[in-house]
């Protein structure tokens, strides 16, 4: 019997990780398939951030190893035991503890990277469009009790982010779509809608008498990447990371906003339409959705939302931005986030409703309002409101998160103080044309100054919000659009 008792207590001191472990081994096959490769690097890299210990990557597990963690699946890594492993589709992925170690893989080798995701996911890591988020609470390095089987409800899940517009994912060089691709992986995206031939545009002059221009660092034109072969490059970028290319959403799915319907620069963000179209689709019995991405920066919580209720189908949008919140930003600042965004949802559902193209990038688009002889109507003046309510409550959660995702916040807190001073500028524009059309030269010439004014402060915003090239082109696109056709008019 003491015999029994130490050999158990040796077994377990295998699988446990003492109370100062400092090491963990990934234990990956040499003859692993590419993709388990990158899921075993990205799982490295996130372990060492979430915990500051040392993690290596080896066909076995050394002997000073405090704990290992199998990747991959009995067909992949002879480490792994057939007999712990579940029958599984070829998307279902698993978090097992053994005696072995923690066996982190899935059905296909992109299943397998998804689980990896899902570790970091489990001890507090978000997974954003852009980069990952840390816990501001350091989580207990425990790898015990978890026996966590993931298998879709819903198999088809694509993004498509390419348009005819500058301000979608066509302006993005290669190396920032492959950074965008590696998250859509991590989020369970399983297809890429890549035209045959990306659209391509004009270089925009940013030079200048540029609204927003500290954004474009010293850059004269804010130009299109495509080139020969781009397209290709793009393509196999997208399949070296795990996405299946299509040119034309998949057969058999629905398309989902994740923002606003149309091409526009404005943050429409709606958790309630989001999870109205996401239960039309269950009902449907589709394959699947294709998510349309317009503004990508608007819309980590629309893609949160779908990567975990395409494998929970009873969840609710409160809940999905619950889970993505709060451990990056901590206690009560979801709440505050959820407000700002329900204001958004009251703006993105009144412009719905009386002027679908007020933030599509256009000829005129701001001009017509200046032609428009109306005053302005009391919609306008509502969303014009909810974005100012929308600002407060941003940084009302700013002010309550410990640092952890600050910068996540501030992103939405700029765009929508974009938004706002962007209504403000239209609101006055259509003051100084009713008031113009009255014969009120003073009061007009004021509103019109009013309206530049807010044009110059929107650009400002978000230039001070840009992160990407969607952003930039926005930029650049309301200039030369908008805020240079209504200097010359004034001229």
């Amino acid at each position: 019997m003491k015999v029994f008792l130490l050999l158990a207590v040796c077994l377990t001191s295998l699988a446990l990780p003492s109370p100062g472990a400092d090491k963990i081994t990934i234990v990956l096959s040499d003859k692993a398939p590419p993709l388990e490769k990158i899921a075993a690097q990205s799982l490295k890299t996130e372990l060492k951030l979430l915990f500051a210990i040392e993690v290596s990557v080896n066909d076995l597990a050394p002997a000073d190893s405090s704990f290992s963690i199998l990747l991959g699946s009995p067909q992949t890594n002879p480490a792994i035991e057939a007999s712990e492993w579940p029958k599984l589709s070829d998307q279902g992925h698993i978090l097992k503890s053994t005696q072995k170690g923690l066996i982190v893989g899935g059905a296909t080798p992109v299943a397998t990277l998804w689980a990896a995701g899902e570790l970091s996911y489990h001890f507090g890591l978000r997974h954003l469009l852009r980069g990952d988020a840390r816990p501001i609470e350091k989580p207990a390095l425990k790898f015990t009790n978890i026996n966590t089987l993931y298998e879709p409800t819903t198999r088809v899940r694509a993004w498509s982010g390419f348009s005819d517009h500058p301000h979608g994912q066509s302006s993005w060089p290669l190396e920032q779509q492959k950074l965008l691709f590696a998250q859509l992986v991590k989020l369970k995206f399983t297809h890429l809608v890549l035209p045959s031939a990306p659209p391509t545009f004009s270089p925009i002059p940013v030079d200048g008498d540029t609204a927003g221009r500290s954004a474009f660092k010293g850059a004269r034109f804010f130009s299109s990447p495509v080139a020969s072969g781009f397209s290709e490059s793009i393509a196999n970028a997208a399949v070296d990371s795990g996405l299946i290319v299509v040119s034309t959403p998949p057969p058999n799915t629905l398309q989902i906003p994740l923002g606003s319907p149309t091409a526009s620069v404005l943050p429409e963000f709606s958790a309630s339409r989001l999870e109205a179209d996401f239960r039309t689709i269950k009902a449907s019995h589709s394959q699947g959705f294709t998510a349309i991405a317009v503004m990508p920066g608007d819309l980590n919580a629309a893609a949160h939302f779908l990567s975990r209720a395409a494998y929970d189908a009873s969840l609710t949008t409160k809940q999905a931005f619950e889970q993505l919140i709060t451990p990056i930003c901590g206690d009560g600042v979801s709440e505050r986030l959820w407000l700002g965004f329900e204001h958004v949802a009251s703006a993105a559902q009144l412009i719905g409703e009386n002027d679908p193209s007020l933030g599509i990038p256009m000829d005129k688009m701001w001009l017509r309002h200046l032609a428009s002889k109306s005053a302005p109507s009391e919609w306008i003046t509502k969303v014009k409101n909810h974005y100012a309510e929308a600002v407060s409550e941003m940084y009302r959660g700013n002010t309550r998160s410990r640092d952890g995702a600050r910068p996540f916040i501030l992103y939405h807190a700029k765009r929508m103080e974009f938004a706002l001073h962007y209504l403000t500028a239209i609101e006055a524009l259509l003051t100084a044309s009713y008031a113009a059309s009255q014969n009120k030269a003073d009061a007009s010439a004021e509103a019109t100054d009013a309206a530049v004014e807010g044009i110059y402060n929107a650009l400002s915003a978000q230039a001070d919000a840009a992160r990407d090239p969607s952003d930039l082109a926005a930029i650049a696109l309301l200039n030369q659009l908008a805020y240079r056709p209504l200097l010359k008019s004034i001229h």
